[in-house]
């Protein structure tokens, strides 16, 4: 996924921007779906096929009567299949959502492991650690993310806004230099923009976008699974550039 074709599809709801929606939603609600995924998929399931039940059990071959008893049917129907689609799906992403999840939290609130990277712009060479005395939002990202695209444009007006109070918006990317150059030439960077193959935490892999929120004495005091608009950022930024 490139940014001209989001930006293309925009308009319009097709079946990549749907999968778009679906990344963002778990992304976003990664710990709920993680604890609550499964049984509630399990409950609309049980809900649903009893309901279905109730509705064909007095009549002839457990048809539905009529266009409404058809029309609610089919409604069940669906739901009892989106259940459990979405028990597979969560059965599946479960086991590499906890373990990161799991790593997530022990960086919570513990100084930012050291790692080298390089900026962009003139290839130079720096450590997280550089950046102490500053607000740092670290955006792990990637070219080929959706709501990595998505989310770029607002971390882009949230350097521009709040550089004077010191925050360094950092956008990190593990792909190559030329690929990222050639995103720059269409999409300017307003944020630090920096490539590296060392960042290791969580164990994060494939999973983009990951935000982490590091305060000016060099602590992670939040963190970020999936896309966010600027507002959002905006507000878990303004008090810690306050202190």
């Amino acid at each position: 996924m490139i940014y001209p074709e989001k930006e293309e599809r925009h308009h319009g709801l097709t079946l990549v921007s749907k999968k778009e929606i679906m990344e963002d939603f778990i992304g976003n609600n990664a710990r709920h779906i993680v604890q609550w995924g499964q049984p509630v998929s399990i409950l609309l399931l049980i809900v649903a096929g009893f309901l279905l039940y109730r509705l064909v059990r007095r009549n002839k071959y457990y048809l539905p009567k009529g266009i409404f008893g058809y029309l609610a049917a089919a409604i069940l129907v669906l739901l009892m299949l989106f259940s459990g689609l979405i028990f597979s799906k969560v059965t599946q992403i479960k086991p590499r959502m906890t373990q990161v999840l799991t790593g997530l939290d022990a960086l919570h609130n513990q100084q930012a492991p050291p790692f080298s990277f390089k900026l962009l712009a003139d290839d130079s060479e720096r450590n997280i650690s550089d950046y102490k005395g500053n607000v740092v939002l670290l955006n792990y990202w990637a070219t080929w993310c959706a709501p990595c695209i998505k989310e770029m444009p607002g971390l882009n007006r949230l350097q521009r806004n709040y550089e004077d109070k010191g925050l360094v918006v950092l956008a990190l990317s593990d792909e190559e230099k030329s690929r990222l150059e050639r995103f720059a030439e269409k999409y300017p960077f307003t944020v630090t923009a920096a490539y590296s193959k060392e960042f290791d935490w969580a164990d994060i892999q494939s999973e983009r976008p990951m935000t982490f929120l590091i305060n000016r004495e060099g602590i992670i005091v939040d963190y970020f699974t999936g896309g966010y608009d600027y507002e959002y950022f905006e507000s878990k930024v303004s008090k810690y550039l306050e202190e």
